[in-house]
This record gives structure tokens, C-alpha cells and sequence, in this order.
């Protein structure tokens, strides 16, 4: 399968198919969490957009992009899965969009490594980026601009 140009092949065909049932957060309750517990400890943000990671930013996210996350997903969780919640997000985080692919991805890499979910678990960022900077692009100690 080729994306809508015709010219390239969807990236994520190259990979297996994740299941996309990831717990949801809104925006309100990453709000919440960036406010009052500390990142890299308490909850990570991690980003999934490639390029367009450079518009608007969640304070202290990683960005990780959904085309390289497949292949160092075992990296990936050795080095986040101490962390309880690792949100994940990409511009909308449409049902089956970056956001919730790489967290279905993060979630059977935990499992293959027998991490629990009480240890590590993936949320999904309701409305991606788009709608956290909807709510929140005017407070600075959330987001962040270039």
C-alpha cells in the first residue's frame, strides 16, 4: 500500500499492526501532571511527530518519531519503562495515528519483556498537540515554542 501520492509506501506497513487500545488522557488530566509531578520520574511526554515537532512543544517531551520507533522500541522501553506513565502523542492522535500506534507498540514491547503495567503503562494524548496547544499554547509552563 502506497500513501495518497502514490509515490511512497506508508511508513508503518513495514511494521506489525499494534493494538490500538492504549488508555486515553485528555488534555486537562497531562496538564494536571506536568503542574505537579516531575517528568522523567513521575510521567514522560514522548512526541511521535517527525517534523512537525517543531511548531509547539509539551514542556520536557521527548521527541521520539512513530518512523523510527519500531525498530528501537526495545531501547526504548529498557529506558522508559521505569517511568509509571509515558504519554504519547502525535498531531491528533486519530484512532489509529502515530500516538496510538507507537503506544501500542511501547505496550506489547513491555509485555514481551515481562514489564508490568503497574511499573510502566502507555496513555494516548486525547487530541494530540493540536488540541493540548488549543487549550494551552498561552501558558508557558506547559508548552513551549520555538
Amino acid at each position: 500500500m502506497t500513501s495518497q501520492n502514490n509515490a511512497e509506501p506508508i511508513w508503518h506497513n513495514a511494521y506489525p499492526t499494534p493494538r490500538f487500545d492504549a488508555p486515553r488522557m485528555s488534555p486537562d488530566e497531562l496538564a494536571e501532571l506536568v503542574k505537579t509531578k516531575v517528568a522523567g520520574r513521575d510521567y514522560i511526554v514522548v512526541d511521535v511527530r517527525r517534523t512537525d515537532f517543531e511548531n509547539v512543544f509539551i514542556k520536557g517531551a521527548l521527541n521520539l518519531p512513530a518512523h523510527t520507533f519500531y525498530p528501537t522500541r526495545e531501547t526504548i522501553v529498557k529506558v522508559l519503562s521505569t517511568i509509571p506513565i509515558v504519554v504519547f502523542h502525535c498531531s491528533s492522535c486519530g484512532p489509529t495515528g502515530r500516538g496510538p500506534r507507537t503506544a501500542g507498540w511501547y505496550r506489547a514491547e513491555l509485555e514481551k519483556q515481562g514489564i508490568d503495567e503497574a511499573q510502566s503503562s502507555a496513555r494516548v494524548l486525547d487530541g494530540g498537540i493540536k488540541l493540548f496547544a488549543e487549550r494551552y499554547a498561552n501558558d508557558a509552563s506547559l508548552v513551549s515554542k520555538p
